[in-house]
C-alpha cells in the first residue's frame, strides 16, 4: 500500500482521534502546569473533567451520541470548577462532536444529544454568560455533518449503481458471447451438414457402382471432391468474415442457389429449381439467409426423403422474398442420414429469418411430403444490420 493510501486509512480510522485526543490532553497539562493551574481541588477537578472531555473524542465515530452526552456530563460537572471562560481545548473537541453527530444515522437522536452538548457546554461556559461560539462551535460543524453524511449516502449509491452497471455489463457481454458462438455453431452446421449428406451419398453411390460402372463411380468421387472444395470455401468465408468485422463480404446467396442445386441433383436429388420476378438488390443478410434456407432443406430431403422429387421456388412479390422447399414423399430406401445430425437444423433457419424480420412456416403437405416456406423482407430497413453469412 502507499504511502498516501496509508495516511488516509489512519486518518479515517479511530486511531487518528486517539492520537489526536492524546495530544490535546497533552497540551492541556503543559498549559496549565505551565500556568499554575494544577493545585487546589477545583483546579483539578475541572482538569480532570477536561481530560475526560477530551478522551471521549476516541469513541465519537462508531457512537457519536454516547460519546457526546458523556462530554455534556462532563462539562457539567467541570461548572464547578474555577475557570472562566472555558478553556479551548474542550471547544475543539465540542466540535468534533457535533460534527460526529451530524454525520450519524438517526437525525431525531442525533438532534437531542446535540441539545445536551449544547446545555453542558453553557454549564460549563456559565449559566448567565451567552457565548454566541456555543451556538457556532455545536449547530455549525452539526449542519457540516449532515451535509457530509448526504454526500456520503449519494457516494454509496453511486457505487451501487456502479456495481449494477457492472455485473449488467459482464451479463451483457456473456450473452453476446453466447449468442456469437450460437452463430457460429449454426453457420457450421448448415456447411458441414449439407456437404457430408452429399458425400455420404455419393460415396455409397461409387462403392456400388465400381465393379459394374466405374465411369459413373469416378463422377461419383467426383461430386464427392466437388462437396469438399465446396464446404472448404464456404468454411473460409466465415473464418474471413468473422476475423474481418468490416473486411470482404460473402457471394451473393442467391446466385450461389442454382450451384447447390446442381450439387444436390448430382448427388441423386430429383431438384428443380424456380425463380420468380427479380433478386436484384436484395440485401445481402437476406440473401445469405435464402440460401442457408434452401441449403437446409435439402439436407434434409437427402436425408428423410430420398428418392422424393424437390421443388425449389424463389419468388419476390410484394416487397418480399418467398423462399419455398417442398419435396414429395420418399420413394427409396432410407439413406441411413436420417438419425445424423443434432437437430439444430430448423431451429437455425428459424433463428436466422427471424434475425432479417421474416417468418419461417415448416410442416407436412398433404400429399406426404414436407414443405419448408420462409418469407424474408426486401427492404434493407426492415431487416437487422448485424451480418449474417
Amino acid at each position: 500500500m502507499r504511502a498516501p493510501d496509508r495516511l488516509a486509512q489512519l486518518l479515517g480510522s479511530w486511531r487518528a482521534d486517539a492520537i489526536l485526543a492524546a495530544g490535546i490532553a497533552l497540551g492541556t497539562i503543559l498549559y496549565e502546569a505551565a500556568a499554575g493551574l494544577l493545585h487546589g481541588a477545583n483546579n483539578l477537578l475541572e482538569t480532570g473533567c477536561g481530560l475526560a472531555i477530551i478522551a471521549c473524542v476516541v469513541p465519537r465515530r462508531r457512537y457519536p451520541r454516547a460519546a457526546a452526552l458523556a462530554a455534556a456530563g462532563g462539562l457539567a460537572l467541570a461548572s464547578l470548577g474555577n475557570l472562566s471562560p472555558l478553556p479551548a481545548s474542550p471547544l475543539v473537541v465540542i466540535f468534533l462532536l457535533a460534527y460526529s453527530l451530524g454525520t450519524a444515522d438517526g437525525l431525531g437522536w442525533s438532534i437531542l444529544a446535540l441539545a445536551g452538548l449544547g446545555a453542558g457546554t453553557q454549564l460549563a461556559n456559565g449559566i448567565t454568560v451567552f457565548n454566541p461560539f456555543i451556538v457556532v462551535g455545536t449547530v455549525g460543524p452539526f449542519g457540516l455533518g449532515l451535509v457530509m453524511r448526504s454526500r456520503r449516502a449519494l457516494t454509496r449509491q453511486l457505487a451501487a449503481r456502479g456495481a449494477e452497471l457492472e455485473a449488467e455489463r459482464e451479463l451483457f457481454a456473456a450473452e453476446a458471447v453466447r449468442y456469437e458462438r450460437a452463430r457460429i455453431a449454426r453457420e457450421l452446421h448448415d456447411i458441414v451438414a449439407h456437404c457430408i449428406s452429399v458425400m455420404v451419398i455419393q460415396a455409397g453411390a461409387g462403392q456400388r457402382l465400381v465393379g459394374q460402372d466405374p465411369a459413373l463411380a469416378a463422377e461419383a468421387f467426383d461430386a464427392i471432391c466437388q462437396a469438399v472444395g465446396q464446404a472448404e470455401s464456404e468454411i473460409g468465408r466465415l473464418v474471413e468474415l468473422l476475423e474481418h468485422d468490416h473486411g470482404p463480404r460473402g457471394i451473393d446467396g442467391i446466385r450461389l442457389v442454382d450451384e447447390l442445386v446442381a450439387r444436390a441433383g448430382a448427388a441423386g436429388l430429383a431438384v428443380t429449381c424456380r425463380l420468380r420476378g427479380s433478386a436484384d438488390g436484395m440485401p445481402e443478410q437476406v440473401s445469405q439467409a435464402a440460401y442457408r434456407v434452401v441449403q437446409e432443406s435439402l439436407t434434409n430431403a437427402l436425408k428423410h426423403a430420398p428418392g422424393a422429387p424437390v421443388d425449389v421456388v424463389i419468388a419476390e412479390a410484394g416487397g418480399r422474398l418467398e423462399v419455398s422447399v417442398a419435396n414429395g414423399p420418399p420413394t427409396a430406401p432410407p439413406s441411413g442420414l436420417e438419425r445424423t445430425g443434432g437437430g439444430r437444423g430448423l431451429a437455425g433457419m428459424r433463428e436466422r429469418v427471424r434475425a432479417c424480420g421474416g417468418e419461417l412456416t415448416v410442416g407436412p403437405l398433404d400429399d406426404g411430403g414436407w414443405q419448408v416456406l420462409a418469407r424474408l423482407p426486401r427492404a434493407p430497413h426492415q431487416a437487422q444490420t448485424s451480418p449474417g453469412f
